[in-house]
């Protein structure tokens, strides 16, 4: 059974509510009417008493018809993006920390990450045709993103943008420097791979998938809070070696 288009629904919601509404206001005016025809049989004061009232009656009524839902709107779209708002500003500092974390995966200082670990396969004649991407390209890209967090304004549009830079940035570091040279080794064949590397690469590949991990749980736990997917489902997680 297919669903209604977009907006149908909150429309039939709406025309069900005007109905009594007008069901209401047509017994008024009809009522106004009676009461003009017969002013003869009516005192001055009394008649005039009446139509007034009647009238503001009628009139309260259409406006509370045709303005009270925008307005509910309105002001309930107003609460929205207050709640968001303050979402966002509650956990940038949490996001800041995975964004720090997965920092130290491009420092070049550090030899505790898997690019280092696979390139140590380069002295393999069979694994020279596998691309070891550098890390040094993705370390200037996100210096730059380091600088761009620092200018968050507080608002949710701009925290989505501030995730959404960061998840293309991971998106790109895990396929190009982690599951695609893994998985051009282990097509070439990780029978040849050295024992040392596949320890180390073990190791590292732990510490990598545990930061992964932690991210998707924490995106997942926002993604519930603000109602709609700002966060990435999830990422691959790279091959055994």
């Amino acid at each position: 059974m297919g669903f209604p288009p977009q907006g149908v629904g909150a429309k039939i919601e709406k025309e069900s509510k005007l109905v009594p509404l007008a069901t209401i206001i047509g017994a008024l005016a009809g009522i106004l009417i009676i009461i003009v025809a017969a002013h003869a049989s009516f005192p001055v004061y009394l008649y005039y008493t009446a139509v007034i009232s009647l009238l503001v009656a009628v009139f309260s009524l259409l406006i509370h018809g045709f303005l009270a839902h925008p307005i509910s709107d309105f002001i309930k779209k107003k609460k929205g993006i207050r709640k968001h708002n303050d979402l966002a500003r509650k956990y940038f500092d949490e996001f800041a920390h995975f964004t720090e974390r997965f920092s130290e995966f491009l420092d070049q200082t550090k030899k505790d990450n898997i690019p280092d670990a696979l390139k140590k396969l380069w002295n393999n004649e069979a694994f020279r045709c596998v691309s070891f991407l550098s890390t040094g390209d993705f370390y200037n890209l996100f210096e730059c993103y380091k600088e761009r967090l620092k200018r968050f304004d507080r608002t949710k549009e701009d925290f989505s943008l501030l995730v959404n830079e960061f998840d293309t940035i991971l998106d790109m570091y895990n396929e190009h420097c982690v599951c695609k040279p893994v998985r051009e080794i282990r097509a070439i064949g990780r029978e040849k791979a050295d024992e040392d590397t596949k320890d180390n690469y073990k190791k590292q590949k732990g510490g990598y998938e545990l930061f992964l991990r932690d991210y998707w749980a924490f995106g997942k736990k926002l993604n519930k809070e603000f109602g709609e997917g700002i966060f990435r489902g999830n990422f691959e997680l790279p091959e055994e070696l």
